[in-house]
C-alpha cells in the first residue's frame, strides 16, 4: 500500500541577492526522511525555528524544495504542473496556527465553506449545498445558525473549529495541521484536541501533526519525529519515545516538559 505521504532528503536553502554584497543562503531544512503512514497521525515536534512551517510549505507547494523527494499518494510533487497542484488541493488540506489571521474578516462562514466547494464545483445545488455546509458545521460541533455570521462574532476556539470545517469541506485524504491549537487558551486546546482525534479516527485521515507541546504530540500522535535544526533528530512510535528517548536532545526536551508529579511527562 503506498503511503500518503514520504519525503526523502528534502533540502531546503533561502537564497538571499542584496543589490550590494555577496549572495547569502540560508540552510532550513537538511535530509529530512519521514513517511506519513495512512490513517495514521504523525507529530512533528520541535523548537520554535527549527523549520517545521517551512516544512510543511514544502509539502503544500506553497514553497518548493532545493532537494529531495516529496510524495503525495505515489506522485512526485516536483513535476506537478497548476492543474495536478490543484486536484492535490482536494486530497491534501490544512489547520493553520492562528483562527485570527486564517479567516477573511470579510467574509461569512456560509462564504468561507462555499469557497472551496466552489472552486472545485462541488454541490453546486442550492438544496445540496445548503445540506453540506449545515453537516460540515455540526461535525464541528456548531449549530448550522451560525451559517451567516462573520469571523468577528466567534471566540477563538470557534475560529479553529470553522477552519477545520473549511479544511474538511473537499474531504481530504490527508490533513496537515500546523500549531492548531497554540493560540488558544488551555481549556479551549483539550476542546479542539478532542474534536481533531474525533474527526481522524472517524474519517480516517493521514494527519501531519505540527506541535513544540510534547503533551500535546503524545495525546493525539501514533509517531513523533522531533525536528532540531532543520534535521530529524529521532523519529519513533510515540510509545517508545516517550518511554526511552535515544537522543539527549530529545531527553532535555522531555526533562522540560510540567508534570503534576514532577520529572518527565
Amino acid at each position: 500500500m503506498t503511503a500518503p505521504l514520504v519525503i526523502q532528503q528534502l533540502c531546503k536553502i533561502y537564497v538571499r541577492k542584496p543589490f550590494w554584497g555577496k549572495r547569502v543562503e540560508k540552510t532550513v531544512l537538511t535530509g529530512i526522511d519521514l513517511t506519513l503512514q495512512k490513517g495514521k497521525v504523525l507529530g512533528l515536534v520541535g523548537e520554535s525555528g527549527c523549520g517545521k512551517s517551512t516544512l510543511c510549505k514544502v509539502i503544500l507547494g506553497i514553497e518548493p524544495a532545493t532537494s529531495g523527494l516529496v510524495q503525495i499518494n505515489g506522485q512526485d510533487t516536483a513535476v506537478f504542473s497548476t492543474k495536478q497542484w490543484r486536484a492535490l488541493r482536494r486530497q491534501m488540506q490544512v489547520v493553520y496556527q492562528d483562527p485570527y489571521a486564517s479567516l477573511d474578516p470579510r467574509f461569512t462562514v456560509r462564504q468561507l465553506l462555499s469557497e472551496p466547494l466552489d472552486i472545485h464545483g462541488l454541490y453546486r445545488g442550492k438544496s445540496s449545498r445548503e445540506t453540506y455546509l449545515r453537516e460540515l458545521l455540526s461535525s464541528v460541533q456548531l449549530d448550522p445558525v451560525f451559517l451567516d455570521r462573520y469571523p468577528h462574532a466567534f471566540s477563538g476556539g470557534q475560529r479553529q473549529r470553522i477552519a477545520i470545517a473549511r479544511a474538511l469541506a473537499l474531504k481530504p485524504d490527508i490533513l496537515i495541521a500546523d500549531e492548531p491549537v497554540s493560540a488558544l487558551d488551555v481549556s479551549v486546546q483539550a476542546q479542539i484536541l478532542n474534536l481533531l482525534k474525533e474527526i481522524q479516527q472517524k474519517r480516517q485521515l493521514s494527519m501531519l501533526f505540527v506541535t513544540h507541546d510534547f503533551a500535546v504530540a503524545r495525546f493525539l500522535c501514533d509517531e513523533i519525529a522531533v525536528m532540531h535544526q532543520g534535521k530529524i533528530v529521532e523519529h519513533a512510535p510515540a510509545d517508545k519515545l516517550f518511554t526511552h528517548p535515544q537522543q539527549p536532545y530529545t531527553q532535555k526536551l522531555l526533562a522540560a516538559v510540567p508534570s503534576v508529579k514532577g520529572g518527565q511527562l
